[in-house]
């Protein structure tokens, strides 16, 4: 029996609306999702921009607004996921990369930030961070609005570093970087590997996906599709086994724009 870190069991993810006339409708946009994440596994997500991939995580972590409905079954380390469990976790072993720099707390120095309680600062961790993304140490004196949106962005895997956790939860966590921040945030998840630590990692960065991740699911109209380990990548995907999974990989710019697979979708090819 596979021991899993994070077991998320059909997970769905839904949100009311209000229509013409004051009238209600629920919009299901993730339907039957499954995760699982084994101890000691980078496991990413990979989809298209905008296709719902960022409501994973946040359903996850909790943060889904007020109108939102979710269903299904989710553990971290064998014990459900509620609240109350979550809060603690976020304290303890799990950190989280988000998506938008707008993240970081605009009242707070980016040094207060780093750590998650001002006690708990260490000053020579903090130097250590900022030399390898090769960020100046006045930087830890700035706020967010200070800082330019790679800068920023870089902060933020600088945080989840910090915490030295368990478990990282990513959404995007690359777009933007340079190519130096670039390569210290693939390090730092092949570290954490080795380290015998796992990761959930959603982005639509294949390229570097292929470079940290052990399995990688392929996310469409709201499900993972197919999970495949890296291997079945090599090749322009040749050991892809859905239409959907192979047109999309084919058709991003490191595979040549390869488009043949798409107008066969195109045509009427069903994706279940």
């Amino acid at each position: 029996m596979e021991d899993y870190i994070l077991d998320v069991e059909n997970l769905k993810i839904g949100f009311q609306q209000y229509t013409k006339g004051l009238k209600r409708r629920q919009i299901t946009v993730v339907h039957d999702c499954n995760i699982k994440v084994k101890r000691n596994e980078i496991y990413a997500i990979f989809g298209a921009s905008g296709s719902g991939k960022s409501l994973l995580a946040h359903a996850i972590l909790g943060l889904l607004p007020s109108n939102a409905t979710v269903s299904g079954k989710m553990y971290y380390n064998e014990h459900e996921i509620d609240e109350d469990f979550m809060h603690e976790a976020l304290k303890k072993s799990i950190a989280f990369i988000p998506q938008t720099i707008h993240s970081l707390n605009p009242l707070l120095k980016i040094k207060q930030q780093l750590f998650l309680y001002p006690e708990s600062y260490q000053e020579d961790v903090a130097f250590q961070l900022c030399d390898r993304f090769k960020l100046d140490h006045s930087i830890l004196e700035k706020y967010p609005h200070e800082c330019s949106g790679g800068m920023a962005r870089r902060v933020l895997v600088m945080i989840a570093m910090a915490k030295d956790a368990d478990f990282i939860l990513a959404d995007e966590p690359t777009p933007g970087m340079d190519e130096a921040a670039l390569f210290e945030t693939v390090t730092f998840f092949q570290e954490l590997k080795d380290a015998g630590k796992s990761a959930l990692i959603i982005s639509h960065d294949m390229e570097t996906l292929l470079k940290v991740a052990d399995r990688i699911g392929i996310f469409y109209e709201g499900k993972i599709i197919e999970v495949k380990p890296r291997e079945c990548f090599d090749h322009r995907g040749k050991g892809l086994e859905h239409p959907y999974s192979r047109a999309l990989f084919q058709a991003l710019p490191e595979q040549g724009f390869h488009l043949a697979n798409w107008k066969e979708i195109q045509k009427g090819e069903e994706i279940k």
